[in-house]
């Protein structure tokens, strides 16, 4: 079966953002620590099983349940505004990636213990970016928008 431009349009966006998305949370909170996950580190363990969860699989998750409700309803772009208002709209409905990337940061910041040993707060964690309401609540937003939109693409 092929692509429809929606889904093509929806799936280059969303690995752009999907990859950038696990870049920049590894070299910030080092979520992926394997190594010391296996070897019995309960923060890292922790951090790993948060990480998998909120910036893979619910990520992919959405993203399987908009690209497969992109295929059923034939959304067609035309070169016109309403074809070029499609295209910005499709393309941000990637952004729910950055929302759960937003969650992901709050929940760090609202129980730093559990994810961190003092040690790596203090050098993973920035004090004055820490407050879970000012992470938590764009996150929801983002996902909450992004559903919108479809629905918006989808009904129009």
């Amino acid at each position: 079966m092929p692509f429809t431009d929606a889904q093509w349009i929806f799936i280059i966006i969303f690995t752009v953002n999907f990859s950038l998305i696990i870049d920049r949370a590894h070299k910030t909170y080092n979520p992926y620590d394997t190594y010391n996950a296996w070897k019995g580190n309960s923060h890292s363990f922790n951090r790993l099983l948060l990480s998998w969860s909120l910036l893979y699989i619910l990520p992919l998750l959405n993203f399987a349940i908009f690209y497969i409700i992109l295929s059923i309803h034939n959304i067609s772009i035309q070169p016109s505004l309403i074809g070029a208002l499609k295209i910005v709209l499709i393309g941000l409905l990637s952004f729910f990636d950055f929302g759960y990337y937003r969650i992901f940061e709050a929940i760090l910041y609202l129980s730093p213990n559990t994810f961190y040993t003092e040690k790596e707060q203090d050098e993973i964690l920035v004090k004055d970016k820490g407050e879970f309401k000012a992470h938590f609540i764009p996150g929801i937003l983002y996902v909450i928008g992004t559903a919108i939109i479809f629905l918006i693409i989808i009904l129009y």
